[in-house]
C-alpha cells in the first residue's frame, strides 16, 4: 500500500522537560497526518489519534485539528469550518465550529428544524471540551482560495480500533496511518446480500472532487464467491472498489434500518 503523510515524534512521558531538569524517559509516540482538503469543498477527515499523554482517552477537537495554514476570520462565513455529526436526545445533530482570528476553533450557534415545524437553537460545547474519539470522522469546509491541506495530530494508540456503528448514517474512519483498501479490513457484522437490496449496508467514499462513489457489502454465501464478504461497486458486472483510500480520509457508513448496531473492528478481535 502507499503510505500516507505522517510524522512521528517520541516525547517525554511527563511532557516538556526544561533544560535544568533531568530528562524523563518515556515511550509515548505522537504525530500528525497531512490530509488533502480542497478549497470550497467538504472533506471528510479521519480521527486516527487519541489524546496525548492519556492512553485510551479521546482527543479534544481543538487539540486534534491544527489551525496551522487554515483560513481564519472574525466572521464564521469567511473562515474555515469544522462540522461534526453527533447525537442528542432528539437524534442526529450537527455541531459547527469556525477558525476565529486570534481564538481558534469557536462554536457556531445554529437552528435545527424539529418534526413539528418549530426551531431549536444548537450551541456546541467549546472545542476544547468536545471529545472526538479515534475511529470517528468529521468534515472540514474550506473557504474559496484556501490552501490545500489540513493537519490532525495526537498520540498514536497501541490498541486496536473499536468503533460502534448504528442504524442510519455514520461518519467514521479507519484509524490506521497509511493508505488502505476497504477489503483489507475486517467487517464482521456488516450486512450484505446476493446483489444489492433494501438490507444491504453501504459505504460512500469521497473521490476528492466533491463527489462520492458507493460500495455495497456482498454477503458471504453469494453466488459470485470471489466477492463473498467484500465491498463491491455494482450489481450487474460486480467489481471491487478503488483500492487505496488516503491516510486520514474518513467515509460514510450507511447501516440499513433493521440491521441493528455492530462494532467495527478493522484489525480483528
Amino acid at each position: 500500500m502507499k503510505k500516507g503523510w505522517i510524522t512521528f515524534a517520541v516525547v517525554a512521558a511527563a511532557g516538556l522537560v526544561h533544560a535544568a531538569m533531568d530528562p524523563v524517559e518515556g515511550t509515548n509516540v505522537v504525530g500528525f497526518v497531512e490530509i488533502p482538503a480542497t478549497a470550497a469543498k467538504n472533506t471528510i477527515v479521519a480521527v486516527p489519534f487519541e489524546a496525548c499523554m492519556q492512553a485510551g482517552v479521546a482527543s479534544k477537537l481543538s487539540d486534534l485539528v491544527a489551525t496551522y495554514g487554515l483560513t481564519h476570520a472574525s466572521d464564521p462565513g469567511s473562515a474555515d469550518q469544522l462540522v461534526v455529526l453527533t447525537t442528542d436526545a432528539t437524534g442526529p445533530i450537527y455541531y459547527y465550529y469556525y477558525n476565529q482570528t486570534g481564538v481558534g476553533w469557536t462554536p457556531i450557534t445554529t437552528e435545527q428544524l424539529m418534526p413539528d415545524g418549530t426551531k431549536k437553537e444548537l450551541t456546541p460545547p467549546a472545542a476544547s471540551t468536545f471529545d472526538i474519539a479515534r475511529g470517528q470522522g468529521f468534515w472540514i469546509k474550506r473557504t474559496a482560495g484556501a490552501g490545500s491541506s489540513v493537519y490532525v495530530k495526537g498520540q498514536v494508540s497501541t490498541a486496536k480500533q473499536s468503533t460502534t456503528i448504528g442504524e442510519g448514517l455514520n461518519l467514521i474512519s479507519y484509524a490506521g496511518l497509511t493508505a488502505f483498501d476497504l477489503n483489507d479490513l475486517d467487517w464482521a457484522g456488516a450486512v450484505g446480500a446476493n446483489g444489492i437490496s433494501a438490507t444491504t449496508d453501504r459505504i460512500l467514499v469521497s473521490k476528492g472532487d466533491g463527489t462520492y462513489y458507493t460500495t455495497y457489502h456482498y454477503y458471504t454465501g453469494g453466488s459470485k464467491t470471489q466477492f463473498n464478504g467484500k465491498w463491491v461497486t455494482t450489481t450487474g458486472g460486480i467489481a471491487l472498489p478503488a483500492a487505496d483510500i488516503p491516510a486520514g480520509q474518513g467515509f460514510w457508513y450507511y447501516r440499513r434500518s433493521g440491521n441493528g448496531t455492530f462494532t467495527f473492528k478493522p484489525d480483528g478481535e
